[in-house]
């Protein structure tokens, strides 16, 4: 198996994409939750559109998707899975992570295929940014800007200054906002640090900062109150996507007002910017690492999970959580014992930790959490019930999570926490840029995709196609304060 090269006929590449195409409708049914019927007909109906994009998509590069035999794959489970990446596909780096992040739903774990289908999730996962309709960057390690968090005083090392680097020559007179929730959790406060400081750098520039303070209602009449004052345009951090300020930020679109989501969507389709990172790639991180250490601790994959994951309906939990039931349904031996959400709070999750340690009889192999948060709860309750070895042959329990905070990375450091998948709060910085030149006229695709980070393990290693960064390594680009963990003992 290899990557497809660019073909010199265009006509021919484009009908080898649409057979591929087929293919996955026919055997990802699962995933795009639409009727097959429905698609086909669609797809007659606009036949010359299909062809049209599909030969411009092949002359920008879609044909160097993977080429993957998805009917085959989707018979295999377990081991043979397993076996069948290693000695077959042999995908590595970039194309390992773009063949996990395309798998196929199985239905091999009947629980998981039928929670990843109940929840939806193919409806959220297909609503991902492409990247044949945005920027997309590669990340430089390496590289970065030191700076002090304006309003945190925290030190920070902003990993994407090279991503649309803008000259103050360029700037006028304008009136910015940022509606931003949570200044008492250390990723937002940081995230609105990288935002002040790029804001600093351009003297003309006046940034107004506001935390709704997780009140959706409370956040659309910050925009209420910009779009009544004339701001040329404003940024959010959307706790969900919808709610209240979606129709306000129609109404600001309507009226000219230019805006740029961070990191999370808002549902309005018509968005000046988004900026994307990549949460996709942070669900495979875990699935990966999860079967990884599986395999190398018993030979097998199976075990009890417990999920403390984000608010419904935020993306962050949603594309997290749907990739990594993908990576788990081919396994049978998986299974989810407890879910719950809350609004990444650690005192939330330490709670719902403890009532899982206290309530279920039956060994917990893995905690899954969609951001620090959850993980640094789920720590404070095997601090304080001591069973972090209650697993079956006094292993410990398993944790996974998001989030390159430095507490997160401190937990890893003293075998605590087994891996993160890093996800920077550092954007604010990209979506004053992108605001900027937007407001100045300079045109650029609507979503701006921020490259998806290595994921951070206690020591460097190759996990089924994907390298891992030590914990040291990683280190000088972690966000928050200093939260040390005292070693574990057995």
């Amino acid at each position: 198996m290899s990557i497809r090269k660019l073909g010199s006929n265009v006509i021919s590449t484009s009908v080898r994409n649409l057979k591929m195409l087929i293919t996955k409708i026919f055997f990802r049914e699962a995933r795009y939750d639409i009727p097959l019927n429905t698609v086909f007909i669609k797809m007659m109906k606009n036949f010359f559109g299909w062809f049209f994009c599909l030969t411009a998509i092949s002359a920008t590069g879609y044909a160097n998707e993977l080429e993957v035999d998805w009917a085959y794959i989707s018979t295999l489970s377990g081991s043979n899975f397993i076996e069948y990446f290693e000695n077959q596909l042999k995908f590595e780096g970039d194309e390992a992570m773009a063949f996990w992040k395309e798998i196929p739903v199985s239905k091999a774990n009947q629980q998981i295929y039928r929670i990843y289908r109940k929840q939806k999730f193919a409806s959220f996962l297909e609503k991902h940014p492409s990247r044949f309709a945005a920027n997309e960057y590669s990340f430089e390690f390496g590289k970065g800007k030191e700076i002090i968090g304006p309003k945190s005083k925290q030190p920070l090392n902003l990993p994407f200054p090279y991503i649309l680097p803008l000259s103050v020559k360029a700037i006028g007179d304008y009136k910015i906002g940022y509606t931003i929730h949570g200044f008492s959790h250390p990723w937002l406060l940081n995230n609105a640090d990288s935002a002040i400081w790029e804001a600093e750098q351009h003297p003309n520039i006046e940034l107004n900062v506001l935390d709704p303070d997780f009140n959706e209602k409370k956040q659309a009449e910050h925009i209420k109150q910009w779009v009544a004052e004339k701001y040329e345009g404003f940024m959010i951090w959307p706790r969900v996507e919808g709610g209240p300020a979606a129709s306000v930020i129609t109404e600001a679109l309507t009226k000219g007002i230019k805006v740029v989501s961070i990191d999370r969507f808002t549902g309005v389709s018509g968005i000046t910017h988004r900026i994307v990172a990549d949460f996709p790639a942070n669900g495979v991180q875990q699935g990966l690492y999860l079967i990884h250490k599986l395999l190398e601790e018993q030979g097998a994959v199976k075990g009890n999970i417990v999920m403390i994951r984000k608010p419904i309906n935020s993306s962050a939990d949603v594309y997290r959580t749907g990739h990594f039931l993908k990576i788990a349904s081919y396994f049978p031996g998986l299974r989810i014992i407890a879910a719950y959400h809350n609004n990444s709070s650690r005192e939330k999750s330490r709670e719902q930790v403890l009532e899982v340690l206290n309530n279920w009889s039956g060994s917990i192999d893995i905690i899954f959490c969609t951001g620090s948060g959850q993980s640094m709860g789920a720590i404070d309750a095997l601090n304080e019930t001591g069973k972090w070895f209650a697993r079956k042959g006094n292993r410990k329990i398993i944790l996974l999570s998001n989030d390159d905070a430095k507490a997160s990375m401190n937990a890893i450091k003293v075998g605590k926490q087994d891996m993160l998948a890093p996800y920077t709060p550092l954007l604010g910085g990209i979506g004053m840029r992108a605001l900027l030149y937007a407001i100045v006229g300079k045109k650029q695709p609507r979503d701006i995709i921020i490259p998806y980070l290595p994921m951070v393990t206690q020591k460097p290693q190759k996990i089924l196609g994907i390298q891992t960064l030590g914990v040291e390594q990683w280190m000088p680009y972690a966000y928050g304060p200093d939260d040390p963990q005292e070693p574990l003992k057995p």
